[in-house]
């Protein structure tokens, strides 16, 4: 059974249960996905995160799936941004509108988990080849 909803109330995912928000975050890097994927797990463990499972699929795409305290969602969506993180147009807007949501129920809500499923995409695509950059004479 897979119900997600974006509310204050009970969600279910893949069979678990927690009452909160949760959000399905993009957003691209061009850092190397195993390496990222051990740097976020250490910055969210110190906000107060949960690691519930990450993984790599080769060069590609790096995914994190974690769990937080409401009180900490900006700290996360700082600690996200300060790892290099390009989110996406959609992805911020989850974010800041979680953030907000949980500024003005901070009394009632603080201590009710969120969770982000996070993929990540690699840009590294896009880069020119063999590390040379382009300089413009000015």
């Amino acid at each position: 059974m897979q119900m997600v909803e974006r509310s204050d109330q009970l969600t279910m995912h893949d069979g678990y249960e927690s009452s909160g928000w949760t959000l399905r975050l993009t957003a691209l890097s061009a850092d190397d996905p195993q390496r990222l994927v051990r740097f976020l797990s250490g910055v969210l463990l110190a906000c107060g995160g949960w690691i519930l499972t990450r993984s790599t699929q080769g060069n590609d795409l790096a995914e994190l799936d974690f769990e937080f305290a409401r009180a900490a969602c900006e700290e996360i969506y700082a600690a996200l941004i300060a790892a290099g993180l390009e989110l996406s147009r959609d992805s911020h807007q989850q974010l800041a509108e979680l953030c907000h949501c949980t500024r003005n129920l901070i009394h009632s809500k603080a201590f009710d988990v969120a969770r982000i499923d996070l993929l990540i995409y690699s840009n590294r695509a896009m880069q020119p080849r063999g590390g040379e950059e382009t300089l413009m004479a000015g």
